[in-house]
């Protein structure tokens, strides 16, 4: 997992997030209809979301096998769960093959992550997030995930 602000500095990393940061920044995500938007086929693709924030328990985390998400907030605020990658907890939802998520049931020992417009969060495939949780009080937010196929790290 990583966690920053789009505008701070980063550090070398690779090419494929480097190309989705990229995007980020030269992005007017007000003239992109919510939705997905392909960046690079189906190897990076942008998905514009308006969700209302839910309360804390109201969450399971998830993780994707096939793809990283860049979790990107641009409006509201929201906080998100993370959790390390655990292969041996049991799934509560596998939808693995058709859409490349699964759901485990809550954790003890989750992190909390409280993301403002301009901060991002990186996971990689099996790290455990819960986006899209309450920071006092159920908001509308905009946010943009960028799936990267993990395959792109090794180009």
């Amino acid at each position: 997992m990583y966690f920053s602000h789009l505008a701070h500095p980063q550090p070398p990393l690779p090419a494929a997030i480097e190309r989705a940061l990229n995007y980020l920044r030269s992005t007017d995500f007000s003239q992109l209809a919510t939705g997905r938007h392909p960046i690079e086929g189906d190897q990076m693709i942008a998905i514009v979301q308006t969700p209302q924030t839910q309360p804390w328990e109201t969450g399971m985390p998830e993780f994707h096998r096939r793809y990283i998400d860049i979790q990107y907030l641009l409006e509201g605020e929201e906080i998100i769960g993370f959790g390390v990658a655990q292969p041996e907890l049991p799934l509560a939802t596998d939808q693995l093959a058709e859409r490349d998520i699964a759901f485990v049931h809550p954790i003890a020992d989750e992190s909390r992550l409280h993301l403002k417009p301009g901060m991002f969060a990186i996971f990689f495939p099996g790290e455990l997030h819960k986006p899209c949780r309450c920071v006092q009080q159920s908001q509308l937010i905009k946010k943009i995930v960028i799936k990267i196929d993990a395959a792109l790290l090794n180009t």
